[in-house]
């Protein structure tokens, strides 16, 4: 597991899949770069990965930290490897911008609400290859370390 500095961003890697939560602070400019940057060395050190499960409580990646993830991060990350990404958020917002990201660009980018993890593990498992249980596993992990400070001690 990986979780950056200010504990507001956490990623874990399941086969070809990356499970990124956010905390319930906006994310900042430098915990995002911090984060993608975790997400390049895993990417090196690992195969690219196929797919994503992006958990937000309540807001996104700004416009800002888009840009940076498709022009700074987009080779280091193997942008052009993932088949499918998932955006988890109680937001109204998050999901309608991701439901347009899906349509005009005809990426395979959708948003589910939090209540429909296993609906969305369904539909990354379409192309992605991972193991089920060890991914739910992961995000209960990785979303605990985001909410709970002592969780973030020793991790790497």
């Amino acid at each position: 597991m990986k979780v950056t500095r200010d504990g507001n961003v956490a990623s874990e890697r399941v086969g070809y899949l990356r499970l990124v939560v956010a905390g319930t602070r906006a994310i900042g400019d430098e915990t995002w770069r911090e984060h993608l940057g975790h997400s390049a060395a895993d990417t090196t050190s690992h195969q690219p990965a196929h797919g994503v499960l992006f958990w937000s409580p309540t807001q996104g990646p700004s416009a800002r930290q888009r840009k940076m993830l498709t022009e700074e991060f987009a080779d280091g990350i193997r942008l052009d490897a993932q088949r499918r990404v998932a955006v988890l958020t109680d937001s109204a917002i998050v999901r309608g911008t991701v439901t347009a990201i899906h349509w005009f660009m005809r990426q395979k980018f959708i948003a589910f609400s939090p209540r429909e993890v296993e609906r969305a593990l369904d539909w990354l498992a379409e192309e992605v290859v991972f193991d089920r249980a060890e991914a739910r596993r992961a995000l209960a992990q990785i979303i605990e370390a985001v909410r709970d400070p002592a969780l973030r001690n020793g991790t790497s």
